[in-house]
């Protein structure tokens, strides 16, 4: 699925145009096939991204996008999200979103594009849960950058409010869903 057919407003094309790493990206939730396990284990291998003690075939089933290179097709990012209770805010069951976009395709907005296409993809998805929903996205940010430059209460494009610092001095993000109660 490209930015353009899912949310008209976002043209990531357009806006990559001028760096020349124009990039597309495919929703995955729960359609991983082995070969794209392995596609998405090899990217987190090929850039230091597994951690000991880190599941990556388990962490490869929580997959939400594929951000990928559309000259040289190749993974170049990808968004996860685990279902997570969080003490910290009742005791509440949140999606706890992670994102990764390699330095050389990260370019201004390309960010904020991916956590709303995973945000909106999730709170839709979420609708259908019966059994322990969500209610809403949780994300530790662990960018130097975005804790020193992005310091917005609420994030305008993502709508991601902060919450606080955990133990470890990364900010604390929830967006709730439409609806959600504490």
């Amino acid at each position: 699925m490209t930015p353009e057919s899912s949310h008209p407003q976002f043209n990531v094309n357009a806006s990559l145009k001028q760096h020349g790493n124009q990039v597309y990206w495919e929703n995955v939730w729960q359609k991983m096939s082995p070969e794209l396990v392995r596609e998405v284990i090899g990217f987190w291998g090929a850039h230091k991204m597994l951690r000991p003690g880190f599941s990556s075939e388990e962490r490869a089933g929580q997959v939400v996008l594929i951000i990928r290179s559309k000259k040289e097709n190749k993974i170049i990012g990808l968004t996860t999200a685990g279902v997570v209770n969080f003490k910290q805010l009742n005791s509440n069951n949140f999606y706890l979103y992670r994102s990764i976009i390699l330095p050389a395709y990260r370019h201004p907005g390309l960010a904020e594009k991916v956590i709303i296409e995973t945000r909106d993809f999730l709170e839709a998805y979420n609708k259908k849960v019966v059994e322990n929903p969500c209610i809403g996205i949780l994300s530790f940010i662990e960018n130097p950058r975005y804790q020193q430059h992005r310091r917005e209460a609420i994030w305008p494009a993502s709508q991601m409010a902060y919450v606080g610092m955990d133990k470890q001095g990364r900010h604390i993000r929830v967006y709730y869903f439409k609806g959600a109660t504490i």
